[in-house]
């Protein structure tokens, strides 16, 4: 199996869960359900790629409310602690996510310490310790992604991830980000936010790949486009759609460097989404 860099946050996650559906004129919503557990894109990437049986390096920086239940949670999982960055003094990232009924999800993220000064020197002291097969540019703050991407450029198998930053990119720093990857993985909302910064003379990844929720994960290799259908999960079975995006990275990844093409890469990343949400939280199912 690979050794595999994931950069980007660990988080602790507040989810809550409310009946009605998210509409222009809602100012307030009651929850009936919320709970904290453990998430942010990396850690949710590498938890998934361990349970694949890779060996995955998360790459963050943490706040001094990681030592406790998130470093337990870690340490039980057998996942390597080498490129979680302890900021003292600080506290970590924290997510607040809302589930309407129906799966619709509104999310707020304080990223948790920045490390931008230090960043170059961690990076390179982490890939000095170990080589890596493949890389993830998981979100994070644009600026953090491109000193990322600088330092991870020489890795064969190149995969960003840009998330709810894609709608933040500046034209410039979307240029210099898809650059950086052979693999690009964005949600339909993510894709239209980037085709809006008007990049046709852009050099695209060979390989794009964009998820719409339940409906077909479309595939593009080379400009050709292939749509892979999601298989519908029971309404009953549908227990929390936080970290699904997640575990497809994942899984897509897995098939990938198994040697699947893009469609049957496909078909395991959305196998393991299903089995996400199935499981309460990002970071539960096995």
């Amino acid at each position: 199996m690979a050794d595999i860099i994931v950069t980007g946050t660990l988080a602790q996650d507040d989810v809550g869960f409310f009946d009605s559906v998210f509409t222009a004129d809602v100012r307030n919503v009651k929850l009936h359900t919320i709970y904290r557990d453990f998430g942010g894109c990396a850690m949710n990437i590498a938890y998934n790629l361990k349970l694949l049986g890779h060996e995955p390096t998360p790459f963050a920086y943490v706040g001094d409310d990681y030592a406790g239940d998130y470093q337990a949670h870690v340490i039980r999982a057998k996942i390597n602690e080498s490129g979680l960055m302890l900021c003292p003094g600080n506290s970590g990232a924290r997510g607040l996510i809302l589930t309407a009924g129906d799966g619709q999800q509104f999310t707020a993220f304080y990223p948790g310490p920045d490390g931008r000064d230090r960043l170059a020197t961690d990076l390179q002291s982490l890939i000095r310790q170990q080589p890596f097969d493949a890389a993830v540019i998981a979100p994070d703050l644009p600026a953090k992604m491109q000193l990322c991407a600088d330092h991870l450029a020489d890795i064969p198998v190149r995969i960003w991830c840009p998330g709810q930053y894609a709608e933040l990119l500046t034209v410039d720093e979307l240029r210099a980000m898809l650059s950086f990857p052979n693999i690009l993985i964005v949600n339909h909302g993510e894709w239209q936010a980037i085709e809006r910064l008007a990049i046709q003379d852009a050099t695209l990844p060979e390989l794009i790949v964009i998820t719409a929720g339940s409906s077909a994960v479309t595939v593009t290799v080379a400009g050709a486009d292939q749509k892979v259908a999601v298989p519908a999960v029971a309404t009953s079975q549908q227990i929390d759609p936080t970290g699904c995006g997640d575990a497809f990275v994942a899984g897509f990844l897995h098939g990938h460097l198994s040697g699947l093409d893009a469609g049957h890469s496909a078909t395991t990343g959305i196998e393991l989404a299903a089995a996400c949400l199935r499981q309460r939280g990002c970071q539960r199912h096995g």
